[in-house]
């Protein structure tokens, strides 16, 4: 990440994480629980920052999982990145949660990388799909070249029934997989490995974060909310 100073909140599943990064040199802090993802993640940004001598107006940006994910989480983390960036005007990255799980995926220092490599083209493909409950899942696929993920389609919330796999071979990641194994079986036929486990962490948020900061995508204040892909009164309804 060269010199960048950048702090990343990643709080779209029950397994939440916070990530300083500065330069190469990156400290991540976990949140084992979604309660204590509302309760600690202003304690933990101010720990980072203090052990690493920084105030936030150090920082070059803020960067957030913008979801989809657990509805409560990605508003926690919406949330906290606006008040940082109101308070430090800081500009800020806002990242697909699903992005950042396929970035994970393509992480090689993850056991769980089996990631498929296209022969003799360096590309990786990845399906990412997360239980979105109510009988839907999160979805979309990605390819990766030399480290970084790209999306290869769009976000997308449907059953489970209308999951299609990206051309062979390809790393199916997620919880959906688990959740829906019967009805997406077809699918995980398909992949060279499953991970059922993986979640998106703020590791792999920064490293996408910093491409974004480079290339000077970052989104106003009134634009870091987070995305739902379902309507937000289903939520309540469900």
């Amino acid at each position: 990440m060269s010199s960048l100073k950048l702090l990343a909140i990643e709080t779209s599943s029950p397994l939440g994480s916070i990530a300083l990064g500065v330069g190469d040199d990156i400290t991540e802090r976990t949140i084992a629980t979604p309660r204590e993802q509302t309760s600690r993640v202003l304690a933990i940004i101010n720990e980072l920052l203090a052990d690493a001598g920084l105030k936030l107006d150090d920082l070059d940006a803020l960067v957030f999982g913008r979801g989809p994910g657990s509805f409560t989480g990605i508003r926690v983390a919406a949330a906290v990145t606006q008040g940082l960036s109101l308070a430090s005007g800081r500009p800020i990255v806002s990242i697909s949660s699903l992005a950042v799980l396929a970035q994970r995926g393509d992480n090689p220092s993850d056991a769980a990388d089996a990631a498929s490599t296209v022969a003799g083209s360096g590309v990786r493909r990845t399906l990412c799909c997360l239980d979105a409950r109510m009988n839907e899942v999160y979805w979309a696929s990605f390819t990766s070249v030399d480290g970084l993920v790209e999306a290869e389609s769009e976000e997308r919330i449907g059953p489970p029934e209308a999951v299609t796999g990206p051309p062979s071979p390809f790393l199916a990641l997620g919880d959906g997989f688990a959740a829906y194994s019967q009805v997406l079986a077809p699918v995980i036929k398909l992949a060279e490995a499953v991970d059922t486990s993986m979640k998106p962490g703020a590791r792999e948020l920064l490293t996408l974060g910093a491409a974004d900061v480079r290339a000077g995508r970052f989104v106003s204040l009134e634009a870091a909310l987070p995305v739902y892909l379902r309507e937000a009164d289903a939520w309540r309804r469900g």
